[in-house]
């Protein structure tokens, strides 16, 4: 008994040099009990293997004494059970029966005194047994259970220990990697290391957070891996039911084994290494279960860091827009404290979900759940616009994203054009959300940003209006849609009155009529007034053209040649698009 104590508990090191990567595949075979180490017990040395010698690798968990025929009802694996089979005494079939059922329940052995009630043990289950693996041995009849399961009892409880030691000291040292203020990265790295295999680090919806130095794969590239309804399904379950380990194997994917990470009885996201083994062993897994204790306490911090950005930024943004900046040069350091330069000037962009509040409602979503989405949100438009100019600043206000762009990119229209679709292709990925974005003016004046960020909110109103969810719009495109939209919003009467007294007897007309008259002025008036190109558009004669825009003269009463009646009538036109929107 004292030799096989003495293989467990003399694996745990008694310190660790800087830099040494423990074998932990070698340390969890150390620390697993087997068949053949229970065998090297002293009062087993007369114990004889009937059959399956090539399983006495086998994990021991427990010993239990088994002399009801339904004991392997009561296993759960891993256990050597012991018995004399008096019960099944002269009756062949039941003990073939007991032999099989405690084979398929997945014990460690049988340990056997058949002599007293079986006698020669039946050759077809010593067959079956070899054939499996599965050892069964003889134990002298002499020999008390209970002094074996003593003995086995203090093998296992010191095993427990020796892992119960080891676990602390990675615990230890991945929680070493988090005071020293190491961020996803870090602690992907410092698993990877004690596992000896890649590691990374997911967020709840399947964005890689960080991975370990050794990472085979692109971040980008892994999520376009991970991104199908099938790998989420699967990461959902563990979402559902923590405890367990997820062994995901599907096509396309790298083969990993994953971990939930779990704050407050949530799921928030999961520490997964990539292997192409069918399991893992015991101290890897305790490894990883470790990292994702460790990524829970990241993920605390990280909530803590981005509730407190998002306040600062949040205050930056209302004192910008409420002008409560006594310089330029007070602005321009709590920009710079923020981590942008808006020295050269910016271009506001603002960002919006569609109908949020009743999107959430109809989801049935937690206020927990919701907020984790905001800031999932959030967090991949900051890296979005960090990418394209790290000088920007990027702030949530509400369910808006609000970003100034700054540097070269902030004048430069493809850069914009990028920029937005980029934002509304966000939304999608990260909730199947709808956005609509609103753009500036570029100002190089620090004064002018104030007045940027009203550009931006009615760009984004008025697209809104014009072109319903969904929508882009840049202020130059608004022109006097800004005054209309204000009419509308304020005095909506008005703006109905601008229509009728305009446009509203031409549409009537053309119904009445199935006429083109409407079509036809904001051709034209889009053409610049130009008949030639106005009539090339419409594939008619230009004195069609001049017709029709006489015929909308009679009708309302104004002229496209006098200038005040052509932008009333533009005015109109403008007040029926806002109307039907």
């Amino acid at each position: 008994m004292d030799s096989a104590i003495r293989t467990v508990t003399g694996i745990i090191p008694g310190g660790s040099r800087p830099g040494d990567r423990p074998d932990l595949q070698k340390i969890g075979r150390q620390l697993t009990v087997t068949v053949e180490q229970i065998l090297k017990l002293g009062t087993l040395s007369q114990a004889r293997v009937l059959a399956g010698a090539a399983g006495l690798d086998r994990t021991v968990t427990s010993f239990t004494v088994g002399e009801v025929p339904d004991i392997a009802d009561w296993l759960s694996g891993g256990e050597i059970v012991a018995s004399t089979m008096f019960a099944l005494t002269n009756d062949t079939d039941r003990q073939r029966d007991f032999c099989r059922r405690v084979m398929a329940a997945g014990a460690a052995a049988l340990f056997v005194k058949p002599k007293r009630f079986v006698g020669a043990f039946p050759l077809d289950i010593l067959e079956i047994a070899e054939k499996r693996n599965f050892p069964i041995i003889e134990v002298p009849q002499e020999i008390r259970w209970t002094r074996i399961m003593q003995e086995v009892m203090e093998v296992l409880i010191n095993r427990q220990a020796s892992l119960l030691e080891k676990s602390q000291e990675i615990h230890h040292d991945l929680l070493e990697v988090v005071i020293a203020g190491g961020g996803w990265a870090e602690v992907a790295t410092a698993a990877a290391r004690l596992i000896d295999k890649p590691v990374l680090v997911l967020d709840v919806s399947l964005e890689p957070l960080g991975v370990s130095a050794d990472f085979p794969w692109p971040e980008s590239e892994l999520y376009r891996l991970l991104d199908r309804p099938a790998v989420r399904t699967q990461f959902d379950g563990l979402a559902r039911f923590p405890s367990r380990l997820l062994h995901l194997v599907e096509e396309g994917v790298p083969p990993m084994f994953a971990v939930p990470i779990v704050v407050s009885h949530a799921c928030l996201g999961y520490v997964c290494t990539i292997t192409e083994r069918h399991e893992l062993d015991e101290m890897e897994r305790v490894a990883l279960e470790h990292a994702a204790t460790v990524a829970a306490v990241e993920m605390a911090r990280e909530q803590v860091r981005f509730e407190t950005e998002v306040r600062l930024k949040g205050d930056f943004v209302d004192d910008l827009i409420g002008g409560r900046f006594s310089s330029e040069d007070s602005l321009l350091r709590r920009a710079s404290f923020l981590g942008c330069d808006i020295s050269r000037g910016a271009t506001v962009v603002v960002a919006d979900v569609d109908e949020f509040e009743r999107t959430m409602a109809a989801r049935k979503l937690s206020e927990n759940e919701v907020q984790r989405l905001k800031a999932r949100f959030f967090n991949r438009c900051t890296r979005l616009v960090n990418d394209l100019e790290p000088s920007s600043l990027v702030s949530l206000k509400s369910d808006r994203v609000i970003v100034f762009l700054s540097g070269p990119q902030a004048r430069d229209a493809h850069s914009l054009e990028l920029l937005t679709s980029r934002l509304q292709a966000l939304g999608r990925e990260v909730a199947d959300l709808s956005v609509s974005v609103g753009v500036s003016r570029f100002t190089a004046d620090m004064a002018g940003l104030r007045k940027a960020f009203e550009e931006a909110l009615a760009a984004l109103k008025v697209g809104r209006k014009l072109q319903g969810l969904g929508s882009v719009m840049h202020f130059e495109s608004v022109g006097s849609y800004k005054l209309l939209l204000s009419i509308w919003e304020h005095e909506p009467g008005e703006l109905r009155a601008l229509y009728a007294e305009t446009i509203e007897p031409v549409d009537r007309y053309d119904k009445q009529n199935d006429g083109q008259l409407v079509h036809t002025l904001i051709t034209f008036l889009g053409n610049d007034e130009n008949l030639s190109k106005t009539a090339q558009d419409l594939y008619a004669h230009r004195h069609t053209i001049r017709y029709r825009l006489q015929k909308i003269a009679d009708i309302s009463g104004l002229s496209v040649f006098r200038s005040e009646d052509k932008e009333r009538l533009s005015l109109g036109l403008k007040a029926r698009s806002l109307l039907a929107s």
